[in-house]
């Protein structure tokens, strides 16, 4: 599974250890059985791009992994340079050198081919660390010299794996009984739906101190498919956006918009020109969400998990996303949204906004 970090982080990188130390708060947790490649950009930004380390495979097998890969480091624009880290299971020196070396090697090439400036080729395995080329290449250095946060990295905890990250909120019998009368009660008291405003609204919620009825409104909109994208635009892009996609929708359903010009899906799934989401709106409704998901019964939790995916998916988060539309899937497996995720997310795709660099 794929997973990007745009460059919004200023962090020194100052040696190999730096480099390594600062994986996990770029990712926002530890990875394992992992290649991620660090892009270094103007002014000291660093951007990330991770990815499942495939197995071992057939030489030709192999040769089509690494060109896949390089591909996809190809839509990162403007990378000064760039520093591989891969997490690998077992010893550090099992069969007499670097981990995975006889693939890595062969990507670091094919990085080198294709124009890309490599400045490091680091290995993280049980039970020690070290380079893959260089001076040093091969030595273990031990674990707890990776400890040190680097300088710039973010003080925030950092989850132990993918599992923590996509963990929802630990909510009590009680209040998942009172969200879901509050549910009724936003049901039945839903009338003439406004789906922008009630984006707004939920947006601008404390999402661990809003009550079950405040937490709730939002749900009766999320439940049609029409709506729930308009939220979901909303969140992502602005008011102006999701009142688009609602005009969009108009036209298609009065045939003024043929298949072919609907531009929607496209967004939706990350295959058009928008713009990268806001991350402060998005941070924030994903929060909302997981606290939703976290306290839906099951009936409606589908909904909010696959919602809560998307917000995920939507900054790059892939292995993130796939965990809670996976969850979604097993609840309802009529739910077309989340159907579509889950196909998008098991081919590797990422939306096109997750490579670009802020205010592109």
């Amino acid at each position: 599974m794929a997973q990007t970090a745009p460059p919004d982080k200023l962090i020194r990188l100052r040696s190999s250890r730096d480099v390594v130390a600062a994986v996990p708060h770029l990712l926002g947790y530890r990875p394992r059985r992992s290649i991620v490649f660090l892009n270094t950009h103007a002014d000291a930004q660093v951007s990330t791009l991770r990815v499942d380390l495939p197995e071992p495979a057939p030489p030709a097998v192999e040769k089509r992994l690494i060109a896949s890969l390089v591909g996809m480091l190809c839509k990162v624009p403007e990378v000064s340079r760039v520093l591989v880290v891969v997490y690998a299971e077992g010893p550090f020196d099992a069969g007499g050198d670097v981990p995975r070396a006889s693939f890595v090697r062969p990507l670091i090439g094919r990085l080198l081919d294709s124009g890309f400036v490599v400045h490091d080729a680091l290995c993280v395995a049980d039970d020690a660390w070290g380079a893959y080329d260089g001076h040093d290449a091969g030595i273990p250095h031990r674990l707890d010299e990776l400890d040190e946060t680097p300088l710039g990295a973010d003080g925030d905890p950092v989850a132990a794996d993918v599992a923590e990250l996509a963990a929802l909120p630990t909510v009590g019998h009680l209040a998942r009984r009172a969200f879901d009368a509050a549910i009724d009660r936003a049901i039945a008291g839903s009338g003439a739906v406004r789906p922008i405003l009630a984006a707004e609204q939920a947006l601008a919620l404390d999402a661990g101190t809003a009550d079950s009825d405040e937490l709730a409104a939002i749900v009766p909109v999320l439940l049609y498919p029409e709506l729930r994208d308009a939220v979901l635009f909303t969140w992502a892009w602005g008011a102006q956006r999701g009142l688009e996609l609602l005009d969009e929708a108009e036209r298609i359903d009065a045939g003024e918009v043929g298949p072919g010009d609907d531009t929607i899906a496209l967004d939706l799934m990350g295959l058009g020109d928008a713009e990268p989401p806001d991350h402060e709106r998005v941070s924030r409704a994903t929060a909302l969400m997981s606290r939703i998901a976290a306290l839906a019964p099951d009936d409606v939790a589908h909904v909010a998990l696959t919602v809560l995916g998307w917000l995920h998916w939507s900054q790059g988060r892939g292995s993130v996303a796939s965990r809670l539309v996976d969850r979604a899937r097993e609840l309802d497996r009529s739910y077309g949204l989340a159907e579509l995720l889950q196909t998008v997310l098991r081919q590797g795709h990422l939306p096109g906004w997750a490579y670009a660099m802020p205010g592109d």
